[in-house]
């Protein structure tokens, strides 16, 4: 077994407080995703859990073993840097085979594991180069490739693409993705990279200030963000945010959002979670995506006024004025629409989500 368990576990660094009592269980053969800006402590977080900091308070789990006052090397894992690391002066294949060698593992073990190792990542015909001859994405295989040699039970990833560019970025995540189901390590990878982190992950524990705000799988917390930041971060654009109010009319008795001047009405299933915010102001979320743009007035649609268009390929991404705010919204490229042209939109009711204004906290589960 190789879970990972933290333990209220806390880092100092004089004082800044760069990890902040963090508790979290990776599963076995778990491929969990630390995402975060920088500074939120995703990288202090997966080098406590590496040894290469020790912690000031809190406990530390692999498997069984409480390793908090083990040494790296004692703790057996794997770890792939930001920057490559690899010796410059060593082939690649004697790159992979450096770990093997310090263990005194016999040669022909060795030959083994880094034939294989080298197959897995496609990089088998560049043993015999050196380090210099490789490109970046090359250099990044044969760093993993070295981590995975040694068959850890777990694998810690720092960023491990973000020197790469992003046709390459693409192709080694595509790999990485692959490589975990053949090898079934626990692997906690560190990125700022929400989109990396949304397709790589099996879940994702999102960071801030040096704490967990959301651990969930990749679609619940694109769809569900716990607050306002997770929202704002996840999900490119990020989530269109506007002030707004829950209103009961007194007809019918459900509930309805007024925001940017205008009434949407909101689902049945809404109002056991939202009633008790009756008359108060909320912040609204939606996505881009779930944003409809209208040529013409119709009933229930919000009127907007196009500020940029902006072609990207398979869509574009229209910037709005909506009541005094800026919305971001996806359409086809069919639509034909020109800055300062009026538009209307409608929201999907079902896809709105609610965030207490004082708090930011999410008031729906």
């Amino acid at each position: 077994m190789a879970e990972i368990r933290l333990e209220n576990v806390w880092k100092v660094f004089g004082k800044v407080v760069a990890v902040k009592d963090v508790s979290l269980t990776i599963e076995d053969g778990e491929f969990l995703v630390l995402l975060g800006p920088s500074g939120c402590g995703k990288t202090t977080t997966l080098r406590c859990i590496a040894g290469l900091e020790r912690v000031d308070g809190g406990r530390i789990f692999i498997g069984d073993r409480d390793v908090t006052e083990l040494p790296p090397g004692k703790r057996g894992i794997g770890m792939v840097f930001q920057s490559y690391a690899v010796f410059p002066h060593m082939r690649v294949f004697d790159n992979i085979a450096f770990g093997l060698k310090m263990q005194r593992v016999p040669r022909s073990e060795i030959k083994r594991r880094v034939q294989a190792a080298a197959e897995l990542l496609h990089i088998e015909d560049l043993l015999q180069r050196y380090p210099a001859q490789l490109s970046g994405g090359q250099r990044q295989r044969v760093a993993v490739a070295r981590a995975i040699v040694l068959e850890p039970e777990v694998l810690l990833m720092d960023e491990p693409l973000s020197n790469l560019d992003a046709l390459i970025r693409l192709q080694v995540r595509a790999e990485l993705k692959r490589l975990h189901k053949q090898i079934g390590s626990t692997t906690v990878y560190v990125t700022h990279d929400q989109v990396e982190a949304l397709s790589l992950g099996d879940r994702i524990a999102v960071m801030k200030d040096g704490e967990i705000v959301q651990v969930d799988d990749p679609t619940t917390v694109y769809e569900n963000p716990a607050d306002v930041f997770v929202g704002g971060f996840i999900g490119n654009p990020p989530m269109n945010f506007l002030p707004g109010e829950i209103a009961a009319p007194k007809k019918d008795g459900f509930l309805v959002l007024r925001a940017a001047g205008h009434e949407i009405p909101l689902p049945e299933e809404f109002v056991p979670a939202l009633q008790d915010h009756v008359g108060k102001p909320v912040t609204v979320g939606i996505r881009a995506e779930h944003i409809e743009v209208v040529p013409e007035p119709t009933e229930g649609a919000l009127p907007a006024q196009v500020l940029v268009v902006e072609p990207l390929g398979s869509h574009l991404l229209l910037t709005l004025e909506v009541g005094g705010e800026t919305l971001k919204v996806m359409v086809d490229t069919d639509l034909r629409v020109e800055p300062n042209a009026e538009v209307w939109l409608r929201f999907d009711p079902a896809k709105i989500r609610f965030m207490d204004r004082e708090t930011g906290k999410a008031l729906l589960p």
